[in-house]
């Protein structure tokens, strides 16, 4: 994401979160958006929020439907372009990281790697739309989330200054490879590929099948709606508990499936084990982009995205591979 002084701002899309980042701010949001019919539209839920108050018409999915000429239908019936939605959401999302103030005039939005250019081109353009940004000097920088962590690896911290680097951005719906030139100027050498069968998403499934199976028998499970919210919150439990494994050897989330009482231990190796049959298949995918490409001048791993925090997935990569595996301290806002 693009860094700098007060005047700069970076903007980064995912399906799972969108990120913003000034010189001495940043934030997520999940890609949430609410319309309301007296002023302009909020971004994320009202846990990250607080603005989202009175009615209006909320919206999910739109990130997905970039270009989609189909639009996404709104709860009240209306139909509206997936790129105007995520327009209206990053400058919601960009006023959100400067408290209200005007926003700078060096703006860079970082979007998927995998996006073709039709979806590149609508955001854009949609993007144009957006009244403190039509007619700019200085337009909206748009460039892929692979080109921007790269960048800033190359400055913290570090790899090598030749050879082909993978980059690979473990995201919350799946992970992107990306093969660049280490010396070059930030273009992929190969399409980026995307592998949906290793996900943030599908990590906190995993976790919630461990915790499923170990929890103690006695207690009734909930049946019809109630099991339906005790399973949603139990997963939410699982996507925290990983979160806290990344940086713990262990986490504990309260038991909200049965009428038993207490919380549920997970050590880092529980979480380790459940993952590694879907990073097994990431690896062979990762083997397979590098053969396909003729990459035998591999110099580094860069990793972004929330799952680079996690360090089987470092470790299982170094190993695997023999080259350094760079990150930044916060691979989750780098893109």
């Amino acid at each position: 994401m693009a860094n700098g002084a007060g005047t700069a701002l970076g903007l980064s899309i995912g399906v799972t979160n969108l990120a913003a980042a000034t010189s001495d701010n940043a934030i997520t949001r999940k890609p949430v958006l609410t319309l309301y019919p007296d002023r302009p539209a909020e971004i994320g839920i009202p846990a990250e929020n607080p603005r989202l108050q009175g009615p209006g018409v909320v919206l999910t999915g739109f990130v997905n439907r970039i270009g989609d000429p189909r639009g996404v239908v709104a709860p009240d019936g209306s139909v509206h372009r997936g790129e105007v939605l995520l327009a209206d959401g990053l400058r919601a999302l960009a006023y959100a990281a400067t408290g209200g103030r005007p926003l700078p005039d060096d703006v860079a939005v970082t979007y998927p790697a995998h996006w073709e250019s039709p979806a590149v081109e609508a955001l854009g353009a949609a993007l144009g739309e957006i009244p403190e940004w039509s007619g700019r000097a200085r337009p909206i920088l748009l460039i892929p989330d692979a080109a921007a962590t790269l960048l800033a690896v190359r400055t913290n911290p570090g790899i090598p200054a030749r050879g082909t680097v993978a980059v690979c951005d473990f995201g919350g719906s799946g992970t992107s490879i990306t093969l660049m030139d280490a010396d070059g100027d930030y273009r992929a050498v190969a399409p980026t590929v995307r592998h949906r069968d290793f996900s943030g998403d599908l990590i906190d499934q995993a976790l919630l099948g461990v915790v499923v199976a170990n929890m103690p028998t006695t207690g009734a499970f909930p049946t019809g709606t109630a099991a339906i919210g005790s399973l949603s919150r139990l997963r939410t439990g699982c996507r925290i508990a990983k979160e806290q494994l990344s940086s713990s050897t262990a986490a504990t989330l309260t038991n909200g499936l049965t009428g038993a009482q207490g919380e549920i231990r997970l050590a880092r190796h529980e979480l380790d084990d459940a993952i590694r049959p879907a990073l097994t298949g990431f690896l062979a995918r990762l083997d397979e982009t590098l053969a396909r490409n003729g990459i035998r001048d591999l110099v580094a791993v860069v990793s972004s995205g929330g799952g680079a925090n996690l360090p089987a997935i470092t470790t299982t990569l170094a190993r695997h591979l023999r080259v350094p595996v760079a990150t930044t301290p916060r691979p989750q806002l780098t893109a």
